[in-house]
C-alpha cells in the first residue's frame, strides 16, 4: 500500500475539515435535532441517493490516495447507484434538475475513472 503525502494531505483536508465540522455541529445541537438528523440520514432516500453519493467518492478518493484499485471499483459502482438515485429523487421536485444531474454525471464518473 503505497502513499504519496500531497495526495494524503489533501485527502485528509478534503474529507476530514467537513467530517469535523459536521461532528461539531451534531453535537452542539439539541436531542430532538440530533434524533432528526439520525433518522434523516437512515432513511432510504438518502441513502440511495447522497448516501451512497457521497460513500462513493470517499471510497474513490481513499483508493487514488492508498493504492487500492478494488475499493475504486466499489466506490464506482455507489457513485454510480448514488447518481440516478439523486436524479430519481430530483425528479419529482424539477426535471430540468434531474436530467441535468443525469447528464452531468457521465462526464463525473469519466474523470473519476480516468
Amino acid at each position: 500500500m503505497n502513499t504519496d503525502t500531497d495526495s494524503l494531505i489533501t485527502f485528509l483536508i478534503a474529507f476530514g475539515v467537513p467530517v469535523a465540522m459536521m461532528t461539531w455541529a451534531y453535537f452542539k445541537m439539541n436531542a430532538a435535532d440530533q434524533q432528526s438528523v439520525k433518522s434523516d440520514f437512515a432513511s432510504p432516500k438518502f441513502l440511495l441517493s447522497m448516501g451512497s453519493f457521497a460513500l462513493g467518492a470517499f471510497l474513490i478518493e481513499f483508493s487514488d490516495t492508498f493504492s487500492v484499485p478494488m475499493i475504486k471499483t466499489i466506490g464506482l459502482v455507489l457513485l454510480i447507484v448514488g447518481g440516478i438515485g439523486s436524479s430519481i429523487v430530483t425528479w419529482k421536485s424539477s426535471k430540468v434538475r434531474s436530467l441535468l444531474i443525469l447528464a452531468l454525471f457521465p462526464l463525473m464518473v469519466f474523470f473519476h475513472v480516468s
